[in-house]
């Protein structure tokens, strides 16, 4: 495009868009200078022609030596706006410098350079009025006068229509003819001052000269209009009234920017005319000051903002339903916002149901998608267990197979005593992980040289209770304690949630599995588990070690009640008239009063939940509160004493029956929840109990199976074991031997090894003694460890044939044990004061003697759980002590203001030792009967 902007004489680019300013560089070439129009287009039609010769040329150079043309850009692509001025268009433009002049006006309007509203004339020739080229706004006009026909003129002369004028190129670049000369003035005369003129001074111009200030200018009524006015108009029943002078001088002064300014007259005439608004008075200033921010559709504040007489106009415009009574086609437009309303609550229920359906879609594919990535993830970690089990199995059977060599040989024992319940049972059972580490004392396994032990604990041990063992333990001779002996801690024990057992917590923390794979790298070790189940296989799967214990499945099976029963029956052990495996609440209604009918000679029948442990799933029912029995049994035919029995029970089962550990079950409907899901059995209670002996054996991984010990359960509560004495006296050795024996082999042909135990009852029939089996034990119990730990602290050595332990002296030794007694104020008890004010009171272990108390520690004392074993050489001194010691703990107990026994077996211990008491008592008596004399004051009470 020619550079039309090279007249010097042409006045910089003034841009009144924004209120900026764009300034055109003064033009390099002079050849334009002071030349007429004629000069300058002639010029103008020679640079042009020259150039597009020079493109020629230059096209012509660039083809190749066979003759044929190679194409060329003829231009390049030009620098836009930066990129603020794209973003914010009110931001200020940049300074249009010579190089971009250079390019053409009509790049630089089409760059955006130069605002496409500013006038470029002046830019176009040097003088006023000889352009080849007039610009002006163009006026924009309503839709209805678009198509309007009428005549156009190309300027506004005043005169006849010259659309059939043109431009004479020909005539133009003819040189002009001289003009005459304007007559001169005369000259003025300079001031003179002496024979030299002052200088700086000039003549006044002479009258009526364009620069003469003097004379007086005459303006016009529309040129004061324009200057004046405040350029307010008129909307009345929706109209502009542009008829007025008023709006008329308002098109005049803003007629650059008038397409903007009527598009925001008409959206007032639109607003008004919607509200029925009779007559508004508008701000033509503000409406301009709108139209140049050209925002489009304008919100109704910034159109209130235009309105003079606002507070006449908004009361309207809030009036409810204005719009649709006084507005135009008022009646109209209500039926289409109904019909809209109306179209929008069917399409808004329905986007709303079709919202719900797709969340609910999206939602069953979520989860679907999470189950089968479950179920796949499930798939393989079975596959990666039962790899992994397949290898332990392979392991186990030559741990069996060389089982000979591995007991007489060096070894690691690793000990774990957890106790894995489900996690409801888990939960319910007070100082739990107390009951866990019940078993600290495993570690006198190092009083065989040949073995190391690893000990894992829930919690960190005080070193107070360690020093109570290795005190022992170097008492019996063993040294090198320190260097034979790991406990380990799970550390992550304390980030885990309460009631997870000892064996989860150790797969949890990784750092705790590292530890144990490097110390049993390279040696020979196992695994004592605790209570079985499938965790302690996937610790021993992962450590690839072998475990002395039963299968978890096996476990399960059968050291429920129901398993047992199977077992006895298999070992051909005699056990309580009853029945196993009911599952429903009928069920056992219905065999519950058909037992009833017909053995009457049994007053009481016991309830037991299959998976429960320690007395805790038992409730008993005494057949002699039964109103229906009340009537003489002669009388009444079995059959209709059974349905009688059946509808009482079915009535009444829940105010007939007493639940004796009401601290997990408080009433019948959680007791039968649990019966139901988990099974149980019913069996008969003798009348004339005598005791109830438990015996503790060892299955060996041979085959052979080795009895540990027969003791006595106290009995506190009724059918629940808090302690023992030992050794027991109500029934042979021989049958409670021969009967445990049979047991142990039966279980081992179920594979099942390791420590097992058996509770057996004993009564008085026809003034026989007889013995049922009543519940298996699979696992080491406190009651069985304790008896490892009284034969540790007295070295005494066990008669199989009698079941008696005799001193170094082959004197009897018997002792009796409190079982553990936890209590939430034990823990308020100092350690060291304790064992001091025992000792004050005489409550100590004799080391010469090897009689006394030891106490059975799960950690300092601190913990708040504690048990007593008192050793003597008769059978009245355990009592003795073991009297004294818990009078001992009650007064301690008392001193600390302990009144609370929520959460403590304190009392049933205390029960327990008076229970011993009076059985002592009662044995003196009958001897002393028999003697003919009676007992002393001090022989009743020791």
């Amino acid at each position: 495009m020619p550079n039309y902007a090279a007249n010097a004489n042409l006045p910089p680019l003034m841009s009144s868009h924004r209120g900026m300013t764009v300034d055109v560089p003064p033009a390099t070439s002079t050849r334009l200078m002071n030349s007429s129009v004629a000069d300058v287009v002639h010029q103008v039609v020679e640079e042009g022609l020259n150039s597009s010769r020079r493109k020629k040329r230059q096209v012509g150079t660039n083809s190749s030596a066979a003759g044929k043309k190679k194409l060329n850009k003829l231009s390049k692509p030009h620098n836009v706006l930066p990129k603020a001025n794209r973003r914010d268009p009110t931001a200020p433009l940049p300074v249009v410098t010579e190089t971009e002049l250079n390019k053409g006006l009509f790049s630089c309007i089409n760059r955006g350079l130069i605002p496409p509203s500013f006038d470029v004339t002046g830019a176009m020739g040097g003088e006023a009025g000889l352009q080849p080229l007039a610009a002006e706004p163009i006026d924009l006009r309503p839709h209805e006068q678009k198509f309007v026909r009428c005549e156009h003129l190309t300027a506004d002369y005043g005169l006849a229509p010259l659309c059939n004028l043109k431009l004479d190129i020909e005539t133009m670049l003819k040189p002009p003819p001289p003009q005459p000369l304007p007559s001169q003035p005369p000259p003025a005369e300079v001031p003179v001052e002496g024979d030299k003129p002052v200088e700086g001074k000039l003549p006044p111009p002479p009258s009526g000269h364009l620069g003469d200030t003097t004379r007086d200018e005459t303006r016009t009524y529309t040129e004061l209009l324009d200057m004046y006015s405040l350029h307010e108009f008129v909307i009345r029943k929706g109209q502009a009234l542009d008829n007025t002078p008023e709006f008329q001088s308002y098109h005049r002064s803003y007629k650059s920017n008038w397409g903007s300014i009527t598009a925001v007259i008409t959206q007032l005439e639109r607003l008004l005319t919607e509200y029925g608004v009779p007559l508004a008075y508008i701000d033509g200033k503000v409406v301009a000051k709108l139209a140049q921010i050209d925002m489009g559709p304008m919100a109704h504040d910034q159109l209130m903002a235009c309105i003079t007489n606002r507070d006449d106009v908004t009361p309207l415009l809030k009036t409810p339903g204005r719009k649709y009574q006084d507005g135009m086609d008022g009646v109209h437009n209500a039926a289409v916002k109904v019909q809209s309303i109306a179209r929008m609550f069917l399409q808004r229920r329905r986007f709303k149901d079709l919202r719900e359906s797709n969340f609910a879609a999206l939602l069953i594919q979520r989860h679907w998608q999470i189950h089968q990535q479950h179920m796949v993830t499930r798939t393989q970690i079975n596959k990666g267990l039962l790899k992994e089990e397949t290898r332990w199995r392979r392991l186990m059977d030559s741990f069996i197979h060389d089982w000979g060599k591995i007991k007489d040989e060096k070894r690691l024992v690793i000990h774990i005593p957890s106790l894995s319940y489900t996690p409801e049972q888990c939960t319910s059972i007070p100082f739990y992980n107390c009951f866990q580490n019940a078993q600290l004392a495993r570690i006198i396994d190092l009083i065989d040289p040949n073995v190391e032990v690893v000990y894992l604990s829930p919690f960190p041990i005080e070193q107070e209770a360690l020093q109570y063992y290795t005190r022992l333990l170097q008492m019996a001779g063993v040294n090198d304690i320190t260097s034979r002996l790991q406990v380990l801690v799970p550390e992550n024990q304390g980030r885990l949630p309460e009631g997870l057992s000892l064996t989860k917590s150790v797969l949890y923390s990784q750092r705790n599995m590292k530890r144990l794979s490097s110390l049993t790298k390279g040696k020979q070790a196992y695994i004592v588990p605790g209570v079985v189940s499938k965790e302690e296989l996937q610790l021993a799967s992962r450590l690839r070690l072998p475990m002395i214990g039963p299968d978890p499945a096996i476990s399960h099976h059968f050291s429920s009640k129901s398993g047992a029963k199977r077992i006895f029956e298999l070992a051909d052990v005699v056990t309580p008239i009853g029945a196993y495996d009911m599952f429903e609440e009928g069920e056992l209604l219905v065999i519950l009063s058909k037992f009833i009918a017909e053995y009457p000679e049994h007053p009481r029948w016991l309830i037991k939940i299959d998976n429960e442990f320690n007395g805790r799933g038992l409730a008993c029912i005494d057949v002699r509160r039964l109103k229906c029995l009340e009537e003489e049994r002669v009388a009444m035919d079995v059959a209709v004493l059974r349905e009688k029995v059946y509808l009482e029970l079915k009535d009444y089962i829940g105010k007939r029956v007493k639940i004796i550990n009401q601290q997990v079950y408080p009433e019948w409907s959680s007791f039968i929840k649990a019966f139901n899901a988990n099974g149980g059995v019913v069996e008969a209670v003798p009348s004339e109990c005598i005791s109830s002996p438990v015996a503790n054996m060892y299955i060996h991984p041979d085959g052979s199976v080795q009895l540990l010990s027969v003791q006595e359960q106290v009995l506190s509560p009724q059918y629940c074991g808090m302690g023992v004495s030992f050794p027991q006296t109500t029934v042979p050795h021989a049958a409670v031997r021969d009967a445990t024996l049979s047991v142990g082999s039966v279980c081992y042909q179920k594979k099942i090894m390791g420590y097992a135990s058996v509770e057996y009852v004993v009564f008085s029939k026809n003034g026989q003694l007889r013995m049922w089996a009543v519940d298996l034990e699979l696992h080491l119990t406190n009651t069985s460890l304790v008896h490892r730990l009284f034969q540790f602290a007295t070295n005494s050595r066990a008669e199989p044939e009698t079941g008696l332990c005799l001193s170094e002296n082959q004197e009897n030794l018997h002792y009796v044990y409190s079982g553990l007694i936890y209590h939430p104020y034990i823990g308020s008890l100092r350690h060291s004061v304790f064992f001091n004010r025992c000792k004050l009171k005489g409550i100590a272990f004799d080391t010469v003697e090897r009689v006394g108390t030891v106490f059975h520690l799960v950690d300092s004392i601190l913990r708040g759980c504690i048990g007593v074993l008192c050793i003597g050489k008769t059978e009245d001194d355990p009592v003795r002590m073991l009297s004294e010691a818990m009078e001992f703990i009650q007064q301690q107990l008392n001193s600390s203001t302990a009144t609370d026994e929520c959460d403590s077996n304190f009392s049933n211990a205390a029960t327990a030792a008076r229970s011993l008491f009076q059985k002592v008592i009662a044995q003196r008596r009958g001897q002393a009967l028999k003697k003919g004399r009676l007992l002393s004051s001090k022989e009743n009470s020791f």
